[in-house]
């Protein structure tokens, strides 16, 4: 009996124990959620001028007006308006991106800090007043193809090499001077419907044991490289082009199809260590 009585009060004292402490557990902060990774720019990062800015509480306290990519042609920060009244009176001011979180396949941005914190950073001002609105670089304003063209092939306002006595050559873009496509150029391209609407990527390239292109990887859906899923797709279900000097990749298959098919399973293989000098 002595050993119920004894055992009843351990249970109960432990339970008013858990109980007393149960209101410090709850008061205790959220976990910290890990940043996203900086993704590289691509015509997705367009999609995020114009999205509302979310504090914790899903209140809107700011707009993405402008997007930063640096010189690794990753995205920076991004430039929000704050304050004013139907435009009047607002500032922009810069948050890096891993100060964001992206949610929803793009369609929720929001940032751990409360309005008037995000007012009293300092205001952003712009190089030139034409990068506003744009996505830019400090070289100018970023386009879709300077993700995929060559590292060597310039545009204006690019710094110049430092070796000038190598001789320029006309660059013939994805293709040589016999008009054969540059395998490199696959990697990185938009595959298009008949409609030329963009239905997914081009990620990796298989080839047979006779060299010819088998099997192509495509990354379909998601945003900014969040929810996207690799499908394998036959390159003779790919017609490809040219566009002026640019490879045009051409598919019947739709988005949605393309999405339902399952998901392409890598089978990396390991490195070779090559020996001899």
């Amino acid at each position: 009996m002595l050993k119920h009585i004894v055992l009843a009060a351990f249970i109960t004292s432990g339970s008013v124990a858990a109980y007393a402490q149960a209101p410090q557990q709850a008061a205790s902060p959220p976990a910290a959620t890990t940043a996203m990774p900086a993704p590289a720019a691509s015509a997705d990062t367009r999609k995020l001028i114009g999205r509302n800015i979310q504090n914790a509480q899903n209140e809107t306290i700011g707009e993405i007006k402008s997007i930063h990519v640096g010189t690794d042609g990753k995205i920076e920060a991004v430039m929000v308006g704050v304050g004013g009244f139907l435009g009047v009176g607002e500032r922009e001011v810069r948050l890096a991106w891993t100060d964001l979180t992206v949610t929803n396949n793009g369609e929720k941005v929001t940032v751990n800090m409360t309005k008037d914190q995000l007012k009293a950073k300092p205001e952003y001002k712009y190089s030139d007043q034409a990068y506003r609105g744009q996505v830019f670089t400090d070289t100018g304003p970023w386009k879709a193809a300077d993700a995929t063209r060559a590292p060597t092939e310039t545009r204006p306002g690019d710094t110049k090499p430092a070796d000038t006595n190598v001789a320029a050559t006309a660059s013939t873009g994805d293709f040589n001077a016999d008009g054969h496509m540059s395998a490199n150029a696959l990697i990185g391209t938009n595959v298009r419907n008949e409609a030329r609407e963009t239905v997914g990527e081009i990620e990796d390239v298989y080839l047979d044991t006779n060299g010819a292109v088998k099997v192509v990887v495509v990354s379909v859906g998601g945003f900014l490289g969040m929810g996207t899923k690799n499908v394998a797709v036959k390159w003779s279900d790919i017609k490809f082009t040219r566009d002026g000097n640019s490879a045009l990749l051409l598919t019947t298959w739709t988005k949605d199809a393309l999405k339902a098919m399952p998901d392409y399973k890598y089978e990396r293989r390991a490195p070779v260590t090559r020996s001899g000098g």
